[in-house]
């Protein structure tokens, strides 16, 4: 069993980094200035429709020396992220995946 500990250890860590270099792979070439203008602080959005709806952004402010930056979420395994709710919920009950933004959002005078 001690010898179990270690190796798991190890593991969950190449977990987290492969996640973390997955989210920066995604961020890669999005311009944050021209996807959060006038996108309110609390709205929650995907960059794109590919995957399995788990992972959302919000903007805020932040980053270095208060520099607009994306803050990501990804809801729990077997949930996915309910863009007009704005909430995790189990996949089976979300039906917009297909979604960006929630189409309540209004931006700006029309």
């Amino acid at each position: 069993m001690a010898r179990v500990l270690p190796i798991f250890s190890i593991f969950l860590l190449c977990c987290a980094l492969a996640t973390c270099q997955d989210s920066r792979d995604k961020l890669e070439g999005v311009d944050v200035e021209e996807v959060c203008a006038d996108r309110p602080a609390d709205e929650y959005f995907r960059l794109d429709t590919d995957g399995d709806c788990r992972e959302v952004y919000r903007c805020d402010n932040a980053g270095e020396n208060g520099n607009t930056r994306l803050a990501n979420i990804k809801c729990a395994g077997g949930l996915a992220f309910d863009i007009t709710r704005q909430t995790c919920d189990w996949k089976s009950n979300v039906k917009n995946c297909d979604q960006i933004e929630s189409k309540s959002t209004i931006y700006g005078p029309a």
